[in-house]
């Protein structure tokens, strides 16, 4: 048993993607590029015939480029929104590819390695906080962490609060996913390793173990679609969220 969790964590974790290759590539980022490369196919299909009422994947593409424009970036930072959802909407598709790729075997989430989860979220950081800046000015901005009307005396608690607050955000981000992702295939890797014991050594118990254990896989893995595209939406709300926060940031 503990041999078989051993195995799981060392596949599951970041590592050469093959011991022969003449440069350095990871499992992971193996995964993502293959991820990128499904992305770019699928937006090539969706636009290369345009028409007014599109079908088959351009209606799936413009049902969901209208919810990220029009369900994210317009209903929460208003107009100004469609400005931000070239970045937004990119955000949006990369995250979700990579999520769902890793629910293929034997694929991994590009998402599943904070390299990949805090990068995103440092480059969510300095785009919301450089709107903030370019809109009001550096100190206007500074100042504006600070909201009117706070008595004197707790400005200084408040501002403090605030800065770590705003710096706490990448992490939080990066966090959230990473281990949205990573905890799933743990979950799944698990009820493999049983059903391989159930096999290796099949006695009385593992005639339920086995069962069991693979219905419980099923289960996982359709809920881990769901994750996956909950996990998308989440990244992406919270990012409308921070950068309105920034465009609006005096009042």
């Amino acid at each position: 048993m503990t041999e078989k969790i051993a195995e799981l964590l060392h596949e599951l974790s970041v590592r050469p993607f093959s011991e022969h290759a003449a440069f350095s590539l990871t499992n992971y980022t193996f995964w993502l590029i293959i991820a990128v490369v499904l992305l770019l196919v699928f937006v090539v299909v969706a636009s290369r015939k345009a028409r007014l009422v599109p079908s088959g994947v351009g209606n799936i593409a413009e049902a969901a480029v209208d919810f990220v424009r029009n369900g994210v970036c317009v209903d929460i930072m208003g107009p100004e929104g469609k400005k931000c959802f070239p970045f937004i909407g990119t955000m949006f598709f990369f995250v979700l590819f990579n999520n769902l790729l890793g629910n293929i075997p034997p694929a991994l989430p590009g998402t599943g390695t904070v390299g990949t989860t805090f990068t995103w979220a440092i480059v969510v950081f300095l785009v919301y906080n450089g709107i903030g800046i370019k809109k009001i000015g550096f100190f206007r901005y500074i100042k504006a962490l600070v909201p009117s009307g706070t008595p004197v005396f707790l400005a200084p608690l408040i501002f403090v609060i605030e800065l770590i607050s705003h710096f706490l955000r990448p992490f939080t981000l990066g966090v959230r996913l990473f281990a949205n992702m990573y905890a799933g295939h743990i979950m799944l890797g698990v009820f493999t390793v049983f059903m391989a014991l159930a096999l290796e050594h099949f006695t009385a118990t593992s005639a339920i173990v086995l069962p069991l254990s693979f219905l419980m896989s099923v289960i996982l893995r359709a809920f881990e679609v769901f994750v996956a595209v909950l996990q998308a939406y989440i990244f992406t709300i919270l990012t409308a969220v921070y950068i309105n926060g920034a465009i609006h940031a005096e009042h």
